[in-house]
């Protein structure tokens, strides 16, 4: 089984046969037994034959679509209308909320910690360990919607600046942007964080949520356009071991090196872009986010504790 077929970038033409999905993209031609798929990821601008969807819609195959950059802009999922909206409508935001960022900032803390282990000139600046512990000891204090949206921006934002200190300069990445990038790290982050994100929005359907209604994505930091902040939730704990880890493991065996070129944005060689996405074969855990996302659904119906375990 194929856990995911991805198409990124332009101009690919996207059909199928009885049997088979067919993606011919510059020059090359690849076919994929629909027996052996479970979901297709579109981003980008490409040319998608109709017929196409009628088909892994008969066979409860999902689509996912984002923009070039990442960004997901919706998705067919092959179930009827979410039979937990209404529940989700009356969870208590904080509650929820600090379920994800504590969870988010755990997993952070736990990465960084271990990438200083091994970091003889020291991986943090003056300080920085000092406010990431505290403002982890304060979240249990933090009460308005505001004072967490404000603890999670930062220790997010500070998260991202030291991973960077572990990746050599030449890949010119600094912290985490908005598009276009111009870094291979940044794309790479933004295409592991998309087929994350796909996977989340199934598991999400198949347990009965509304992908729409998050309690910190949504209600306390604002969901890209406005879209699946529930699975935003459900997915930032996740991004660290899932996407992060992969990242910074293929920078420290240069397999970055040489392999994108940059002109008004950067852009990944296909042996990069293939070599990767086997990788995240390997560490999205499809059968953990179902746990997880079950967890989740569950809290929603009865209103026990979140717990997230990645």
């Amino acid at each position: 089984m194929i856990p995911w077929v991805t198409v990124w970038g332009y101009g690919a033409e996207i059909k199928s046969t009885r049997d088979s999905l067919i993606v011919r993209q510059k020059g090359s031609t690849t076919q994929y037994p629909l027996d052996d798929m479970r979901h297709l990821l579109i981003a980008g601008g490409h040319s998608l034959h109709t017929s196409v969807l009628e088909r892994l819609a008969d066979r409860g195959i999902a689509v996912s679509f984002f923009t070039a950059h990442g960004k997901p802009v919706g998705g067919i999922y092959g179930k009827g209308a979410p039979s937990l909206a209404s529940q989700q409508r009356d969870i208590p935001i904080h509650k929820f909320a600090m379920a994800s960022i504590r969870s988010s900032l755990d997993e952070r803390l736990r990465y960084i910690n271990e990438l200083a282990e091994f970091d003889p000139e020291g991986l943090y600046f003056k300080g920085e360990f000092d406010i990431l512990t505290a403002a982890r000891e304060e979240l249990e204090y933090l009460i308005t919607l505001p004072e967490i949206g404000r603890a999670f921006s930062l220790t997010k934002t500070m998260y991202y600046e030291i991973i960077g200190r572990k990746l050599p300069k030449v890949l010119g990445y600094r912290r985490r942007c908005q598009p276009p990038f111009m870094d291979p790290v940044n794309v790479m982050m933004s295409h592991g964080y998309a087929v994350l994100y796909a996977n989340f929005a199934l598991a999400c359907t198949g347990a009965g949520l509304d992908l729409s209604r998050g309690a910190l994505y949504g209600e306390i930091v604002s969901a890209p356009g406005g879209r699946g902040g529930c699975v935003l939730d459900l997915m930032e704990p996740a991004t660290v071991s899932m996407v992060d880890r992969v990242i910074i493991q293929m920078a420290a065996e240069g397999r970055l090196d040489g392999a994108y070129e940059v002109t008004t944005r950067c852009l990944l060689s296909n042996e990069l872009k293939e070599e990767f996405m086997k990788r995240l074969h390997g560490s999205i855990n499809i059968t953990l986010i179902e746990e997880n996302v079950n967890r989740y659904a569950e809290s929603v119906k009865d209103g026990r504790d979140i717990v997230f375990h990645y």
